[in-house]
């Protein structure tokens, strides 16, 4: 007999299969204590350091621990953040009041609220209880650590005898652009979700008692709560695509289990059941309660009820989906030939279709050697090409839209890439454990009768997934080089990357997994490590600035007054964090009484009905309303304009306005910031 080692039996896993309690917890403990230290700290990722570059008083912002802030992740340091730090001002109301006439916090920006639903948002507890720095800080790692453990117990699940590679692709999915680029928990809790899900089949399938499937169940049912709420369907789609692909491949496979009986299959996912019924009972009576709200979200013009087209990915579209070995460029703003911007460019490493030969190989191997179909393989297979189809195949949406896919994006349906990345080095990984293709034990040459038969995908096979690797780089180069992109310049370490992808999926296929998934989680790092910066804290524009305190002062003597932002991104945030009413932010849905007061006749509907970011410039007369792109809404002010005049009470520019209407209350210079506060004069 083998000699088992002291490793062997560390990992060794439960007689149901499951991983021990030492390897299914170890990690994530190690993970929480971590996050727990940051929290302490007040340190998180945000990008709100982008003000210092306004009113930094010189050197370096003492804030910024690593990295650098990005611009591009308005969405973060500019929309959400200042929307949190309305609600703080307000005291986390329902319904905020900074727009006249308010807008239900609980749908918008997944904000903090004294409502119930917060119970199922516990990444905004935390500013409910917490000082903001360390309220900012849940905020940020919750969601990703969340992630990160969901995704390493299915994967340990899976391969029970592999911690260490489960970590090491838990941690590179993390790291994925796609993620990076998008860090907010509204696309981050689908990813959780997904990963709990499967696990909570697995667990329902395979655990001999039964509180272990009822734990997975619940989690499953409150994070289905969670991803629902955020109401980001772009990034819900292909997580349930993966999900609900890969589980009828678990089920089926537990169906043809020698054994198995529809009545104890089905008793086995009543858990599951009560939690999703649960999950629905919640949802419904949310959505009930704000029944106004959403359909105001789903009548707007945009993105009201969006939807995609088949076969709509073009040449560059495609290259921008293969272009992970490049992706380091974007975090020196280069993206030239991959789309407008980082977030949109961003792209995964596309694993899964580089261990398509291997996935093949494991497939072909079960039916000649068991004459048994390996199911979630082959739903890993089928659901890889349904999105491709989806991508690249025209003139079937009905069948799309019954999918849901059209309900997603080509920049956002790339996630379903990642996810289906960690999950085929898995199925890989446990199939070549388990010895698929491998001769009978009885004819091993070692005689090692009852010892763990393993195999390995065949060099002449496995050689063909890092000459995908090859390929699609060459692709994509090719095609930056003829465009002239900047990309090439800029992301020096591509080649690195291709040699870590291209080695990593050749030692996977050659089941040294381990070291392969740790190549895999290099090159996340590269292209994904240094994307948002490590910050202690929030810059906050009302106690940080001394316009902010300008602002903050005549807004607690005058509380009801009205405010009007003119010019760039400072004057809106500045007004939204220290509390003041105004008709500057980002709007999920058109409150009814501010635009009827800027639009009384509805003439501009077509352009404010949408969710956009509501900002203002100098002008003449009544508000005249531009639409320079589809999610920013311009308008113009006058003071002396009948709009200003019965509204309006103070002005915060940022550049002098010569309106007869106005009066300077004061100028403000801070860094290389200047910002001009104005009272509206009644004529």
């Amino acid at each position: 007999m083998r000699t088992e080692t002291a490793w062997q039996r560390v990992v060794a896993p439960r007689p149901s299969g499951l991983p021990n309690l030492l390897v299914l917890v170890g990690f994530p403990v190690v993970a929480l204590l971590i996050v727990v230290v940051l929290v302490a700290l007040g340190v998180s990722g945000n990008s709100s350091g982008v003000y210092w570059q306004s009113f930094g008083t010189g050197g370096a912002d003492p804030d910024l621990l690593a990295g650098r802030p990005q611009g591009i992740r308005s969405d973060e340091w500019l929309v959400q953040s200042s929307w949190i730090l309305s609600q703080v001002r307000e005291g986390f109301p329902v319904v905020n009041q900074s727009f006249p006439g308010g807008m239900d916090a609980t749908i918008q920006n997944d904000l903090p609220t004294w409502d119930w639903s917060s119970l199922f948002r516990p990444h905004v507890v935390g500013f409910l209880f917490l000082p903001l720095d360390q309220g900012m800080a849940v905020r940020w790692w919750l969601p990703v650590v969340s992630a990160l453990i969901a995704a390493y117990v299915f994967a340990v699940t899976v391969m029970p005898r592999r911690p260490a590679t489960a970590a090491f692709l838990a941690i590179a999915l993390c790291l994925s652009p796609m993620i990076q680029w998008w860090f907010l928990p509204t696309t981050i809790w689908p990813v959780a979700w997904a990963f709990a899900g499967l696990t909570a089949v697995l667990w329902a399938f395979r655990s001999s008692r039964r509180w272990p499937a009822v734990v997975a169940a619940v989690v499953t049912g409150y994070l289905t709560v969670t991803m629902v709420m955020s109401i980001y369907v772009p990034y819900m789609v292909p997580a349930a695509v993966v999900l609900v692909a890969v589980a009828v491949g678990f089920l089926v496979e537990r169906l043809r289990t020698p054994g198995t009986t529809w009545w104890r299959t089905v008793r086995s996912l009543v858990p599951l059941a009560f939690a999703a019924a649960g999950a629905v009972v919640v949802i419904g009576v949310w959505a009930l309660t704000r029944l106004d709200t959403i359909k105001a979200v789903l009548g707007t013009v945009y993105p009201g009820q969006r939807l995609e087209l088949t076969g709509a990915t073009s040449v560059e579209a495609l290259g921008s989906l293969f272009s992970g070995p490049f992706q380091r460029s974007l975090q020196y703003g280069a993206v030239g030939g991959l789309s407008v911007n980082q977030s949109e460019a961003a792209a995964p490493l596309m694993v899964v279709v580089f261990l398509l030969p291997a996935l093949l190989w494991v497939l072909w191997a079960g039916l000649r050697r068991r004459r048994a179909m390996d199911w979630p393989v082959l739903a890993t297979v089928v659901v890889l090409g349904v999105l491709f189809a989806f991508l690249l195949v025209p003139h079937w949406d009905a069948v799309a839209h019954l999918l849901l896919l059209d309900r997603s994006t080509d920049a956002r349906i790339r996630l379903a890439f990642d996810l289906l990345g960690l999950v085929a080095v898995a199925l890989v990984a446990a199939r070549l454990d388990a010895g698929v293709g491998a001769r009978p034990v009885e004819d091993a040459p070692t005689g090692d009768v009852g010892a763990p038969v393993r195999s390995r995908v065949p060099w002449g096979t496995a050689g063909y997934g890092p000459v995908l690797v090859l390929v699609s780089a060459g692709f994509v180069y090719i095609g930056l080089r003829i465009g002239g992109s900047n990309v090439l310049g800029a992301s020096h370490a591509w080649r690195i990357v291709v040699v870590l992808l291209a080695v990593g999926v050749l030692l996977v296929a050659r089941r040294w997994i381990a070291p392969g998934a740790l190549l895999l989680l290099v090159a996340a790092v590269v292209v994904g490590g240094g994307v948002n910066p490590l910050y202690r804290g929030v810059f906050d524009l009302a106690t940080q600035t001394t316009a902010g305190k300008a602002v903050s002062r005549i807004v607690d003597r005058q509380p009801d007054a009205r405010w009007v932002g003119i010019g760039g991104y400072v004057p809106t945030a500045m007004l939204l964090e220290t509390g003041a009413h105004s008709y500057n932010g980002v709007q999920t849905y058109p409150p009814e009484e501010m635009w009827h007061e800027i639009d009384p006749s509805g003439r501009y509907e077509p352009i404010w009905n949408r969710l956009a970011n509501v900002n203002w410039l100098d002008g003449d007369g009544a508000p005249k309303l531009s639409l320079p792109v589809r999610d920013q809404i311009r308008v113009s002010f006058d003071g002396c304009s009948r709009f200003a005049q019965q509204n309006v009470q103070y002005v915060l520019s940022d550049q002098p306005v010569t309106d007869q209407c106005v009066s300077e209350v004061r100028e403000v210079t801070q860094g290389q910031q200047s910002l001009w506060i104005y009272r509206v004069d009644r004529r």
